[in-house]
This record gives C-alpha cells, structure tokens and sequence, in this order.
C-alpha cells in the first residue's frame, strides 16, 4: 500500500511541474502573479512557456514559498539544456530516491547535473533535494550554471550578511545581475531564497547561458529587398559578435540586430538592396577556437513584383477630384516592392502610376467629378494595372457613387509639444489629426473647413483656445491664463452629422491649491526694524510642493492680512511682500514690528477661487525690545603667544538676549574695543581702535564677524576686550583675550609634515610653462615649521623670522625645490628635502622632510561655493561665488585676492570646472565667457543660477542676484 501511494504522490508532482504548459496558462492564470510589474510578468511567462516552471496549484505560483534544491536542479538542468535520462530509477546519492513522494521527479536532473559538474551534492554521497537553498547557495548554483567558477573564486567580497565561502559568487553573480542586493544594500546571503527569486535568477542566467561546443553558421539567406537572416546553431557573444556581409569580393555596408536567442542576427543594408549574385555571411570577434564554420553563403536574385492587388476600401468611386485609387505591389519577400510607378502601365483610364513612399502603395489619382462622364451610381471605372513587360497584372471594376459627404470622423492621438503629456502653463499646446471619412469608407479629399471650432466639455474650460488650424484640431492654454485645476477633459469635434471625441488633458503642475506658513525659528521682538522671512509653502493639485519661483508666480493670487507689522515694500517683493529674487525668494518680508511686547503680529493668507479654496494663519507673539547680552568668539581661538611684529587674529560676535546676532546698537548702549598692557596696534577690519573707541550703531558693517587684528611692537601681556556698556558701565561679561609678546629665546622649532606632492613629468601639460615652476606653481608646496615655547604652546613669529635660507633636495629627478622652499614633483618617487631657517633668535637650524611623490592626476577632491551670491560683471565667475576647488595632493585653488590670479580658471586642465547657467529670471539674457571667466547680461536680468561643475562629476550651485 505505502508503495502504491507513493507512485501516485511521485506522478502527481511530476504532472503539476508541466501543468501550466499542457493547459497553455501564462502568469494572468496565478493569482499571486497579477500585481508584477509588466517586464517581471514577461520574464514569468517567458520560464512558464519554456516549460521551466510552473504554480504550486492550477491558481497559485507559489511566489514567495521558499525553494528547495529539488526544485533547483530541473531549472538549472532545463536552462542548459542538458540531456536529461528521464527513465533514469537509480541514483548516486543516497537520498535521491524516485520514490520520494515529495522530490523523486528531480531524480534525472539532479544527476544530469552532477554529469555536467555543476554540483557535487551537499555532504559526502548526499545531495539533500528537500533541503532548502539560501541566496548564496543560489548565487552560486547559478554562477556554476554559467560557467564562471573560476572568476568567481578570484572575487572577494565584504557583504556582513554573506558567509566566506560565498563572498566571491555573490559578487560575480551581480557584476553577472542575474541576482540584486536588498534595498538596504545588503544581499542577506544566508536567508533563504523564494521561488520568485529562482525564477527572475533563472530567466536572467538562460539570455546568457551559451551550451558548450563551437559556433557554427547554418544558414543565410535574403529575408527582404534590404534584409539578410543569419542563423547560428547556438546562442553567440553579441558583445563580441560581429557579422560581415559581401558580394563577391565586394563588402556591403550593413546594421546588425541580434534576436533576444543569440541564434540569428538580421543583416539590414544600409545603401543597396540585394540584388543578383553570390553573398557570403562572414562571422568573427570570438575567440577562433570556438567557431567551427564561419561563413554561410547563399545566392539572390533581383526584386521582382510577384502579386498585385487593390487595397480600396469600397468597389464605388465616389464623385470627386483627385481621388486616389491604391494597389499593393507585392515582391518575393512579401514586402511592398520598391520599384517605381514608372514600372507600370495603366489601362482604362488615362493617368500616371506613382509609388507613395511613405505607405509603399501604388497611387493612381482619378478624376470622377464630371457627372455627365460618371453619371451617378449607373457609371462605371474599369483600371488595369500591369507591370511591364510580365504577366503580373490586377484589374478592377469601380461603380460610381454619389458625390463625396462626411460620415464619420476620427481624431489622432493627442500631441503635446516639447515633450510634455499634459497642458500646464500658458502657450502649452495640443493637436489632433482629424481624419474624415465618406459614405463609402474613402477618407474625404478635401480638408476640413477652419471656420469649425470643436467643443471642450465641461463647457468652463475657458482657459483654453480651441480650434481647426491645417486639418488638425488645436488646443491652447490661453494667454495670460494658469491651469489650476487637474483632470481628463473631452474634445468633441463636429462636421457635418459626424463627429469624434479625444481626451485633453490639464495638469495644475505649478498652481498653488494648498497653503501653509512654514516654520518661523526667529524671534520677533518689539521694535525690530530688520527684516523677518516668513517661509510659505504651497501644493500643488497632486500634493506636489512648489518652487519658490512658482510661489512668486503666483503670488497675485495669494491674498495677505497681516496685523502687528508692515509688510514690506520695494522692486525686490511683489505687491502682497512675497521675495521676488535671492536666498529668501518665495517668502513674505515684514519689514518692521508695531506690535508691543506680549502682543501678537497675526498672518492670514488665503486662496478663493473657482477651484481653489485654501487658507492659514501664523500668529506670532512679540518678545521685549532687544538689547545686547554677550559677546562670543566666531570661529577659532587666536594664538595666545607672539614675537613682537607678529600677529594674531580673531572675530566676535554680539548677541541679544534670545542668542540672536545683534546688527545695530539700540540706543543707550555701546560697544567698546579696548586694549589693555603693553603698548601694541589692534585693528579692527582694517580700522585702527584706540582704547575707548566704541560702536554705538551699525554692527553688522563695522564688528560683527571682522576680523580684530593684534599686531605686537613690545614686549609683556596686551589685552584685547570687547564690552557692552550703558551709561559707561559694563552690563554684560566682556570678552577677553590675552596675547603674550615674548622673547625669541627659548622656543622650539619643528618640520611640518608635506603631504604627497603630484608628479609633473606624468602630464604633458603639468610639466610645461607656470605649471612646472616651483615658485608659483600650486603643485608645490612649502616646507615649513611650528615654533612652540618651552610649554607647547604655538608661538606666532613674523614670517621673515622663520624664513628658509637654503634648501636641497636628494634626488632632483624626484623632486625638486626653490631656494625659499617650494618642493615641485618631477616623477614617482621618494625624496628627502633638507632646508635652512632662519630662526627669530639669529641662528640657523636644518630640517628634513620625507616627500612622496605620485603619478596620480590631481583631481577635484571637495568643490564649494557661495549659495547666493550677488552679480557683478567686473569680477570672474570664481570670485564672484567664491569657488573653492580642493584636489586629492589637499591644495586649494580659488580666485586669489593676494595675488590677483584666478587659480580655478588658470588649473582648468587638470579640475576641469564648468559653470552651466540655467532659471534666468527677468526676460533678459546670460552668458559665460570661459576666456575671460566673466558673466555678462543682457536685458532685465533679475538673477540666475549657476551650477559650478569639476569633470569628475562634483557639483555645487549658487543662486545669483542682480
């Protein structure tokens, strides 16, 4: 009994794995299978129709029941094709048993496989068929599949969620992409695989399996008048594959196109048809051991016309002038021939043949308008038509019907210009080819009349322009009209009693239908007379968010109520305060606060329109009046010992009482720079300070984040203290800082680390003008030192106090360096530059530093810019937005105040950057100049954006204001 049942179970799973194929299903019959995506359901049906899989059940595929390695072998068997002993009862491996009701059916592709060495079972004498297969043990059955075992254990891999051993599969299957990592990048390795898996892993190892055995070419034979079909008796290398044409020993240009098999590649010639002769198909690019038989030969003969026939509509001629009567000239290929009119001759009627290159019929026009030749319905058109010269011939009969009416009407396919698929903006466009057709089914010969103007329903779509314009219907956003409502609209047009719809449609792509006021993170203080941005964010029908230039566009229809504040005035807002240019564009601008401390400025803005209703509000409570609290250090700490003549530098800051910058004085207070202990300069942004000068206004322009500069003439300890005072007295910590000017006795001088340097002889342009002189060349760098005093402290020394006397190189076709130190690569190498310095204290002291030097290219490594940026025609593009190339040596380039040189333009061949100007606003013009890395305008420019590009690909954009 246990053995009758486990035939039965055993010819059960045998019949469902062929079901799907004996029943003709496709993935629609799988109910687990009707969400795929179009190109996974293609890849599904292609492995069901090759009879490789099939469901778990007559509805079901199974797509995410995992897999075991029963299921395996007959797929990886069936994609190469193995000759697989169906009959086979007895196995090698001991737990391969076609009496296993669950797996027995996989015992014949199992040793097939093990015959082709794709597997070598699991353990010792076992192949485990119910055991289930991970995603590596999948990448690797499929990777073996292919043949590629030993590149495969050539690859290593650092994929955490795949297990050692399978590191190198995995990575050859996705440089193959027969698998995929996870979203999150990983490839799970150690999970098990899914049927969905096996299958879309399976489709894409079959389109690039190639059986073993040489290529052969098994046949060639003209296909067309311009077409030659070459056949192969195994899929080929199309990457290597290539296919030559001759006739005689003449070569005959051609275009090849492989079919998805890699069986056949069709010849299409380019310049000539096939004409009468000997042809020969020639196959090269593979290795030569692996072909056979590389040539096929075959003879053609000239086109010839085999069939001729009518292809009218109707055997009446309506009355009408310069009706066309068609015939379809058939050649031996079954293609339209290509022979001209004047190859035939036509009788019972006078007129001339002509070919209609377009649709390749033979157009004969009559002219049946005279109704006393062609009475009506009793008058008749015989027309034979012979090709000359041959036997070929069509003859037809046409009755004459009544003058041509409009019965039915068709409209093309809508056509929007410049790529859209939908109006959107004004002057945005649509058409349609309108096709008329008479009683008979002839289209009408004459057009139709432009005086019809086609209906658009619902009928308020007053936004558009319809009407008939050379035969086609055309729709238009009108002129100073917006979409703001999306949907699929009906085009009607009518003629006659006939008429044809088609579906327009209307996108509100850049159309606010939602508002909403955006985080306000400032504070709003009574008083305050800078400016306050108030972020504004607007969606449009598909809950997409706009631009800011889409909010300024349309900013007329955003209605503002604003109380506790003036919105602000000027060419740089709108008429309701929305920013028109710059880094706020977009925003509405208040311009001052009325309200008092604990009241409210209240925001209300709306939309209400047809189809738009929207509105938001925004109250914010106002804060006491600002005074100034702190001052803080911006960026870092200066150096707190000096020589005398040295300088030492730092920037501060001046904070209200909400950690806000302070831009202006309020009344009563001050800001005093004062110096206290020996007597030194301090400047400030370049203005000489006194002790008890002070700021009483303006900090923005005159502190704020300037730099104060300490400059040291004698020695002791000098002061810096920047106070805020009211009344005289200090009403907050000052800051304080403290610079000792000390002795030149006593300090320790120290050789600083050179990175890699670049070697020029590498590059013929590096080597060549500025470029390979050390002096001023960026691919130099200097040699310098750290002083410290006995403490460790960094010592600031004037630069002619550890200057470099002398300095030498070991090897100067390494590297090469100037008398003040400037050490230039030359080629690949190690070198040991020596320098002399001049010490503070009189004495010289030689130091050594290690320089590598590399072939490497110098690249962009790091590239910024400003993020707004306003425009000026004087300066380059690099200053301008204050571009900052950084290559992989760690040298900066930039537009260089201190010597004038525009050092992103003057490296160009090396950082490649690019400026591409793009969202001019204003109506006017911009260009680049690359000669002279200038921007000039034309017309009303209000601002632009530049995209600062290095040829490696890094990016930066900046926002340009006029």
């Amino acid at each position: 009994m246990k053995k009758t049942l486990s035939v039965v179970l055993t010819s059960a799973m045998a019949f469902s794995m062929f079901s799907a194929v004996a029943f003709g299903k496709t993935s629609a019959d799988f109910t687990d299978l009707k969400d795929l995506d179009a190109a996974t359901k293609a890849k599904f049906d292609a492995m069901i129709s090759a009879e490789i899989f099939d469901g778990v059940s007559d509805t079901t595929f199974g797509l995410k029941e995992e897999m075991n390695r029963a299921q395996f072998a007959k797929v990886a068997a069936l994609i190469m094709g193995l000759e697989v002993n169906k009959d086979l009862k007895t196995s090698s491996f001991t737990d391969v048993s076609v009496t296993d009701p669950a797996n027995g059916y996989a015992l014949p592709y199992i040793e097939a496989l093990k015959t082709a060495n794709v597997t070598d079972g699991y353990a010792e004498g076992q192949y485990n068929p119910a055991g289930k297969v991970t995603k590596e043990q999948l990448a690797t059955f499929l990777v073996r599949v292919l043949g590629k075992d030993a590149e495969a254990k050539a690859l290593t891999g650092t994929d955490k969620t795949v297990s050692g051993w399978a590191q190198g599969y995995v990575a050859e299957a996705l440089a193959l992409k027969v698998l995929a990592n996870n979203a999150d990048g990983t490839f799970g390795g150690t999970s098990n695989a899914i049927r969905e898996l096996l299958v879309t892993g399976a489709y894409e190892a079959k389109q690039q399996y190639v059986p073993a055995g040489q290529v052969s070419l098994t046949e060639a034979k003209a296909t067309g008048v311009q077409q030659v079909t070459v056949k192969f008796n195994k899929p080929v290398d199309t990457a290597k594959a290539v296919v030559a044409l001759t006739k005689g020993t003449t070569n005959v240009a051609t275009t090849a196109k492989f079919a998805d098999d890699k069986k056949s590649v069709v010849l299409t010639l380019t310049n000539v048809k096939v004409t009468e002769g000997n042809y020969t198909a020639t196959l090269s690019g593979l290795d030569a051991t692996s072909v056979a038989k590389a040539t096929a030969t075959f003879t053609a003969e000239n086109e010839k016309v085999s069939k001729l026939s009518f292809v009218n509509a109707s055997d009446v001629v309506p009355q009408v002038k310069d009706f066309v009567i068609q015939l379809k000239a058939e050649n031996q290929y079954g293609e339209n021939a290509t022979l001209n009119g004047g190859n035939y001759s036509v009788f019972g009627y006078t007129g001339t043949i002509t070919r209609n290159a377009d649709n390749g019929y033979l157009e004969l026009k009559v002219d049946t308008s005279d109704k006393a030749k062609y009475p009506t319905e009793i008058g008749v058109l015989p027309i034979t038509v012979s090709l000359n010269q041959s036997a070929v011939t069509a003859s037809k009969t046409f009755k004459i019907g009544t003058e041509q009416r409009v019965s039915k009407i068709e409209l093309g396919k809508a056509t929007y210009e410049n790529g859209k698929t939908a109006l959107s903006s004004e002057g945005d466009k649509v058409t349609y080819d309108i096709t008329r057709y008479d009683q008979y089914g002839y289209k009408v010969v004459e057009d139709a009349s432009a005086s019809i103007t086609p209906v658009i329903t619902p009928a308020d779509m007053n936004i558009l322009d319809k009407k008939v314009d050379d035969n086609k219907v055309v729709v238009t956003v009108a002129t100073g009209k917006k979409v703001d409502k999306t949907g699929d609209y009906t085009v009607t047009y009518y003629e006659g009693g006939a008429s044809a719809t088609a579906t327009v449609s209307l996108k509100a792509g850049s159309v606010p239908t939602k508002l909403e006021f955006g985080a306000y993170n400032g504070v709003v203080a009574e008083g305050d007379t800078n400016a306050k941005y108030i972020p504004i964010t607007a969606y449009d029908a598909d809950g997409k968010t706009l631009s800011a230039q889409a909010i300024v566009d349309n900013a007329s229809s955003i209605n503002f109520t604003v109380s506790g504040a003036t919105v602000a005035t000027g060419t740089d807002v709108t008429s309701n305060g929305i920013v028109k240019y710059g880094e706020n564009k977009g925003k509405l601008k208040l311009s001052s606060i009325q309200a008092k401390e604990r009241g409210v400025v209240y925001l209300y803005m709306s939309i209400y329109n047809a189809n738009v209703q929207t509105q938001a509000q925004l109250p914010l409570t106002v804060v006491a009046a600002r005074t100034p609290e702190s001052v803080v250090l911006s960026g870092s700490e200066p150096t707190t010992k000096a020589l005398v003549d040295a300088t030492t530098t730092f920037k501060v800051l001046v904070k209200d009482q909400y950690g806000e910058t302070l831009d202006a004085v309020p009344t009563g207070y001050e800001v005093n720079v004062n110096v206290d202990g020996a007597s030194s300069a301090v400047t400030v942004d370049s203005a000489a300070q006194a002790a008890g000068d002070n700021f009483k206004t303006d900090l923005k322009a005159k502190l704020n984040d300037k730099e104060i500069k300490f400059t040291a003439d004698s020695l002791g300890k000098t002061t810096v203290k920047v106070a805020i005072t009211k009344g005289g007295q200090e009403v907050a910590p000052a800051l304080k800082r403290t610079v000792e000017v000390v002795n030149n006795t006593d300090l320790t001088y120290k050789a600083k680390e050179i990175s890699d340097v670049f070697a020029i002889t590498t590059n013929e342009v590096a080597k060549t003008g500025d470029f390979a002189n050390g002096s001023v060349s960026k691919f130099a760098k200097a040699v310098d030192v750290t002083v410290t005093d006995k403490s460790g402290n960094t010592v600031a020394v004037p630069s002619s106090l550890k200057a470099v006397k002398t300095a030498y190189t070991s090897d100067s076709n390494i590297a090469t360096v100037t008398t003040d130190g400037k050490v230039l690569g030359q080629r690949v190498g190690t070198a040991t530059i020596t320098a002399v310095v001049l010490k503070a204290n009189g004495e010289t002291q030689d130091f050594t530093y290690t320089v590598n030097v590399k072939a490497d290219a110098p690249t962009v490594s790091t590239l910024t810019a400003d993020s707004n940026a306003t425009y000026s025609a004087t300066k380059t593009v690099a200053q301008m937005l204050n571009v900052k190339a950084v290559d992989n040596y760690g040298t900066e380039y930039k537009f260089n105040t201190d010597t004038n040189v525009n050092e992103v333009s003057k490296y160009k061949e090396f950082l490649g950057v690019q400026y591409i100007i793009s969202d001019v606003q204003g109506g006017g013009t911009v260009q680049y100049d690359p000669s002279t890395d200038k921007i000039t305008t034309s017309g009303t420019v209000n601002e632009f954006v530049v995209k600062t590009i290095a040829s490696n690909g890094k990016t930066t954009t900046t926002l340009v204001t006029k």
